[in-house]
């Protein structure tokens, strides 16, 4: 789990939901806060709510799809905030007009700014702009975090928030 993971997973907890996890990586214990890692068969089919939570790239582009869930628990709820990339729509759609999927929060698109017209008036669906950060407060410190970012690598060769493909530049 990264940063958002972990955040979304410590206040899911405070819910009362038991937390697992699948990563590149399974996570030191310290890092894990009482999740349990798991395979991604494993996240499919024992998770009640799948939150995607992931960069976009090559190997994640469509890896939920009608396989994916089909390997879900019926009724399961799915939720993305992460790219659009990642879901197939029409396997989405496909999966909650046959209750395989109950529900489905996203707020990114496969084709943005394009939503697969089987989402739009589904009811089993909250379809939302992705704007978490969009506050005064977060857009401040997250100006300052990319300069920082860019003076870090410029001066040192080394970024303060690598991603997988960039895991050589971190420290």
């Amino acid at each position: 789990m990264g940063g958002i993971g972990r955040n979304l997973a410590a206040k899911a907890a405070a819910l009362g939901m038991s937390i697992i996890y699948h990563n590149r990586r399974k996570l030191p214990a310290s890092e894990e806060g009482g999740a349990k890692y798991v395979t991604f068969e494993q996240l499919l089919g024992e998770s009640d709510v799948v939150s995607l939570n992931l960069p976009l790239n090559e190997k994640t582009k469509g890896m939920v799809g009608k396989v994916e869930f089909e390997k879900m628990k019926k009724g399961a709820v799915v939720v993305n905030t992460a790219r659009g990339g990642v879901i197939d729509e029409a396997a989405l759609v496909e999966a909650l007009n046959t209750g395989q999927i109950s529900s489905c929060g996203l707020d990114v698109y496969e084709n943005e700014p394009q939503i697969h017209p089987g989402l739009m008036d589904n009811p089993k669906v909250m379809l939302l702009p992705h704007m978490g950060t969009w506050t005064e407060e977060t857009q401040t410190e997250m100006e300052l975090w990319n300069i920082e970012n860019v003076r870090s690598a410029l001066e040192t060769g080394k970024l303060k928030s690598p991603v997988g493909e960039q895991a050589d530049m971190s420290d």
